[in-house]
């Protein structure tokens, strides 16, 4: 039998998720481990995943503030984890370039679809995760 004042979020609860704070942490864990993740790629040749060390190091950050919460705490951590998605350009572009599909790039356009491609896993990502109150 559930009991009503032991649930760790009640219904009626409403707790920030989508903060200033939160994109701008999120936005330097993502650079952070995007660049760690290319370095890496480019001199070992694989990746690693960035979401448990990006929850890690987001909640010991938000602790500090009084206000956060663990929705806010998802929110960066999701954010985080497309930086391992935005690595993967390591493998695809010069695998383009090899087969002469791609003769050269632009600096901007790559970086725009770049960029696109990893807001588009942010929300497809964070809509499909268990528990965000959206099913």
């Amino acid at each position: 039998m559930k009991n009503e004042d032991n649930e760790f979020m009640q219904h009626d609860l409403r707790l920030p998720e989508l903060t200033v704070r939160g994109m701008i942490l999120g936005a330097v864990l993502t650079v952070i481990f995007t660049a760690s993740n290319v370095y890496l790629g480019l001199k070992v040749g694989l990746t690693f995943s960035s979401a448990i060390p990006a929850a890690v190091i987001s909640m010991a950050i938000l602790k500090m503030a009084k206000d956060s919460n663990i929705l806010e705490n998802n929110m960066v951590q999701t954010q985080a984890s497309a930086a391992g998605t935005l690595s993967a350009i390591i493998f695809i572009i010069p695998g383009m370039l090899m087969i002469g599909y791609w003769q050269g790039f632009e600096f901007w356009q790559t970086l725009l679809v770049s960029a696109c491609g990893g807001c588009l896993g942010v929300l497809f990502h964070d809509s499909a995760s268990p528990g965000n109150g959206r099913s």
